[in-house]
């Protein structure tokens, strides 16, 4: 099992992990670890005889249909995943609190991680495709798309909508399934809320008192 002072902040796009696991990790003092900002980290230490889908040959990605992209997204982040526990797990010897933020195989987390010891936050479909490309990272999927040379207009705009549906449909998850407490951006005020929620869920009050 992973270690007790290791907390999960999951997510589909757009639902706030960023913002809510940067007020926590502030709050009360946590290792903040970023999913994202780690990721290239792992491509680096890859071996193509194990990770299939971090050492794929992705020069033809705009010839890939919509589910081979999806495949691709959670192929990644799925064989990131023990990689990050690993390192969450020698990083919470040295910390009170770590907080993951980001995205990880929830069938492989389900079996090793408590309940208590994650939560996902989820934001309306809609409101997540509306949304998408307003985040920096987000919107140098576009930027990208739109330097392309020798591309015309028509198929710059089917490559942008078939980049948000691919990392939208990888990762916007039934947290239910996997035995996870789900959170509603849509629910919320505003990210204050959804902190004071995600702190009383995992007792971080407590805890600290």
């Amino acid at each position: 099992m992973i270690n007790k002072n290791i907390f999960f902040l999951l997510g589909c796009p757009c639902s706030g992990k960023t913002t809510v696991g940067k007020m926590l990790s502030e709050k009360y003092g946590m290792h903040y670890f970023s999913g994202d900002e780690k990721r290239f980290r792992y491509y680096g230490l890859a071996d193509a005889s194990i990770h299939k889908y971090m050492t794929m040959d992705t020069s033809d990605f705009w010839s890939w249909s919509l589910d081979e992209m999806i495949a691709w997204e959670r192929g990644v982040i799925s064989e990131q995943t023990p990689m990050v526990l690993e390192d969450l797990q020698e990083l919470s010897k040295q910390n009170k609190y770590v907080l993951f933020e980001g995205m990880l195989d929830m069938n492989y987390l389900k079996q090793i991680v408590p309940a208590s010891q994650a939560a996902y936050l989820t934001v309306d479909r809609k409101t997540c495709e509306k949304v998408f490309f307003e985040r920096f990272d987000h919107s140098a999927m576009v930027e990208a798309i739109m330097r392309e040379e020798g591309v015309s207009d028509s198929e710059k705009a089917v490559r942008i909508q078939m980049r948000r549906e691919a990392a939208i449909n990888a990762f916007y998850e039934n947290a239910d399934n996997y035995g996870f407490r789900s959170f509603s951006r849509d629910n919320m005020q505003s990210p204050l809320e959804m902190v004071k929620c995600i702190e009383e869920y995992w007792c971080l009050n407590d805890a600290n008192n």
